[in-house]
């Protein structure tokens, strides 16, 4: 298979290491660009204009393997989804859930991406400049009808993330940064309370820039649209 990517190297290098991939290039066009056969297709990033785009893990597989051109989310897009995603495909959401990112992002970016989910009445963006280093992290607040049982939320999650590669919760003793550092899976954690009519759901997510928030997550993108092994060709 013959494919050109964008010239971040690491995307180019984590290509190059594919066993699927023949030749790869660096390329000035954004994502990846490779051929199925006489099959042009497209894998690209943070574009809601393209006619397909989600997080793989919130977005039917067979779209994704038949589509020409799919788009996955950008860093601060990736962090919302994972950590509001869940509940908005539901229809938990009440009202604007609050998301707070160490990521530069503007709020008329990323609430489209809910929207696919069920939700379109926008989020109430925070910024906070933590350096982490290549660590990216995004905190979902959000005000939900109380469920018959917390744990139904734990389940929630569960059902979306539970046999993903690239997502993991993570045991609140070992929240660090050094969790996801390096590696291309997120990580999340859940915390809830409840007055005894409506439930409030925290959630944290980290992500490396390298990782889910970057090649890693174009690279499980383009072994989707090829069928292939989701986690192939990508370092655990």
């Amino acid at each position: 298979m013959l494919t050109t990517a964008s010239s971040d190297p690491g995307l180019v290098q984590a290509l190059l290491r594919h066993p699927r991939v023949g030749t790869s290039s660096s390329s000035s066009q954004p994502g990846i660009q490779f051929e199925s056969g006489g099959w042009h297709r497209s894998l690209v990033q943070g574009l809601t204009s393209s006619p397909l785009f989600g997080l793989i893990e919130l977005t039917d597989n067979n779209p994704i393997v038949c589509a020409d051109v799919f788009s996955v989310p950008g860093p601060a897009e990736t962090l919302l989804l994972l950590a509001l995603g869940p509940l908005c495909r539901a229809g938990l959401l009440l009202e604007p859930p609050v998301f707070v990112t160490n990521v530069p992002c503007q709020e008329e970016s990323l609430s489209p991406w809910l929207a696919p989910l069920g939700w379109s009445e926008g989020i109430d963006l925070h910024e906070e400049a933590h350096d982490m280093g290549s660590v990216l992290a995004g905190s979902g607040i959000a005000a939900i009808f109380e469920p018959d049982s917390l744990s139904d939320i734990d389940d929630l999650y569960d059902e979306c993330f539970g046999r993903s590669f690239f997502v993991r919760r993570s045991n609140p003793r070992d929240w660090s940064p050094e969790v996801v550092r390096g590696h291309p899976f997120a990580a999340y954690d859940i915390s809830i309370s409840s007055d005894g009519e409506t439930a409030l759901v925290s959630v944290r997510v980290l992500a490396d820039a390298a990782g889910k928030c970057g090649a890693a997550q174009l690279v499980h993108a383009f072994n989707v649209m090829n069928g292939f092994e989701e986690s192939l060709g990508i370092n655990p």
